[in-house]
């Protein structure tokens, strides 16, 4: 009698048994065929994250499953990789032979792979990982020197819901609008091109996120700034004029970024608010307080990164529809800009801060 083939079972039942299975059982199984990989895409398992190092001599991948279960995934060109290994395994993809030692540690698997490529393995093995799995955050940190122009047409960056992407080396223009044009996640990205500096902005950018942080902004413009339409921001490292932070606050008044609720920048020049808000008008918190009616109350402003800061020496803004915002500049460099809701800034009764102190 030849043996059963569990791929032989149908939908049902193998719905029934990849329940059973366990995060690396999944991921040996999607690796031991096609065939295999297209069974297990049916039946994808949600996992912390993945992380991934293009690193100058190899290529790292983490990932960290449920119940704080990790696996180490080092690939490298080199067989000196496997010089320590009792015994290897051996698997085929894109027609490409790994082959890995394996040992676990704990709570934690670690694999040690040698093939020809490990760049062009590590991708694949990337493309398997999100055809089987639902990360919540995909990070990758580039270091090693080529060509992006094929990662950043693969549709996975956009399958997840928290994306970083950072490249240590510079990228062309034409790299760089391929990021514009294709890198979509479904609601955070946090990205930086260290060294890119702008000599071509060709296209619009539209940056429609719940978070948005750019780690590295100087060759963020006036247009860009005025397009990003996220509900959290953080722009790092900005070449923004206090001229381009007044038109924006302008903007804003006028009812433009509606779904904008925290933003923070860091100037490169020495930021000046009374220019920044030269021919708006402004209240302090004292007249807010009168407006609203709220003595006897304690304001906390927190920033992006839910860090407190002085939002109470802040000038406030108020818009027709009756919103209001804090603008808040710390040492010339630092911007706040806060948009009050029923969560920011935190207001609550004196008497029950003090209670809260005891």
């Amino acid at each position: 009698m030849s043996p059963f083939r569990l791929f032989d079972l149908d939908y049902v039942a193998m719905r029934r048994a990849s329940l059973h299975l366990d995060e690396m059982s999944t991921l040996n199984i999607a690796l031991s065929s096609k065939n295999a990989r297209q069974i297990m895409k049916l039946f994808k398992k949600r996992i912390e994250f993945i992380w991934v190092n293009f690193q100058e001599s190899d290529c790292v991948i983490n990932l960290k499953f449920a119940e704080n279960l990790e696996v180490y995934w080092r690939i490298k060109s080199s067989k000196g990789i496997l010089k320590h290994a009792e015994k290897t395994d051996v698997f085929e993809l894109n027609d490409m032979k790994v082959e890995s030692m394996r040992y676990r540690i704990k709570s934690k698997y670690v694999i040690n792979s040698y093939c020809e490529d490990d760049l062009s393995i590590c991708q694949s093995i990337v493309e398997v990982l999100l055809d089987i799995y639902r990360p919540n955050k995909l990070n990758y940190y580039i270091s090693r020197k080529h060509n992006l122009s094929k990662l950043l047409c693969f549709n996975g960056l956009n399958q997840v819901d928290h994306l970083t992407f950072i490249v240590y080396f510079p990228v062309s223009d034409q790299e760089f609008l391929l990021f514009r044009q294709n890198i979509h996640p479904k609601k955070e990205l946090c990205f930086n091109l260290v060294f890119y500096k702008n000599s071509n902005h060709g296209c619009k950018i539209e940056f429609n996120y719940e978070k948005l942080e750019i780690c590295s902004s100087d060759w963020l413009n006036r247009d860009d700034l005025f397009n990003i339409n996220s509900k959290y921001a953080f722009l790092k490292e900005t070449k923004l004029t206090n001229e381009d932070l007044k038109l924006y606050f302008k903007r804003w008044i006028d009812g433009d970024d509606s779904k904008l609720e925290k933003l923070k920048i860091t100037m490169s020049d020495d930021g000046n608010l009374d220019n920044m808000l030269s021919g708006i008008e402004t209240k302090s918190l004292e007249e807010i307080i009168q407006d609203k009616h709220l003595n006897n109350k304690t304001f906390e402003f927190l920033d992006f990164e839910n860090f407190k800061f002085d939002g109470c020496k802040g000038r406030h803004l108020i818009r027709k529809d009756g919103k209001i915002a804090t603008v808040h500049l710390a040492g010339n460099k630092k911007l706040n800009f806060i948009v009050w809701n029923e969560k920011s800034p935190l207001i609550r009764d004196t008497e029950d801060y003090v209670g809260n102190m005891i």
